[in-house]
């Protein structure tokens, strides 16, 4: 008996948790620059293409970081951003070294993008993260030479 009512209240939590977290930090600038990532994904594949990286994922929530830079000098990045997605929102960021975080692109079930970024890279660290609620069928494309 105490082992089904354990069962039957560590279901409640798993189903009291849900993509809350990742609505509520979407547009936290706090969390987006902090170095941690957080997410909740099913089927993902991030893979290495000519002249950049694919990641796809059927479900996604939360934020990860897909590739970081650590430059001794700043520089200047052009990347070509090609996304789509079936339903939710999501957005490619950049967070440079002084924790600034700047927006590529962003999208939804209704629009899709293809779109050339030009970033400016500062000495130091700096990232690149998607970041999303309720996505399926990501579908994200990222090219660039780098710096």
């Amino acid at each position: 008996m105490k082992k089904i009512i354990v069962v039957l209240l560590f279901a409640l939590c798993l189903i009291g948790c849900s993509n809350t977290y990742a609505k509520e930090e979407y547009d936290s600038i706090e969390k987006l620059a902090s170095q941690g990532d957080r997410y909740s994904k099913e089927g993902s594949v991030f893979n290495p293409v000519e002249g950049g990286y694919s990641f796809t994922v059927s479900k996604f929530d939360g934020r990860q970081t897909l590739h970081t830079w650590n430059l001794s000098e700043d520089k200047e990045l052009s990347m070509e951003i090609i996304c789509s997605l079936t339903d939710g929102t999501g957005k490619l960021v950049h967070v440079d070294a002084d924790g600034n975080v700047t927006t590529l692109v962003e999208f939804n079930e209704e629009t899709s993008a293809a779109v050339i970024k030009t970033i400016s890279l500062k000495q130091g660290r700096n990232d690149i993260k998607f970041v999303g609620y309720d996505c399926e069928k990501l579908d994200l494309k990222m090219y660039f030479e780098e710096p």
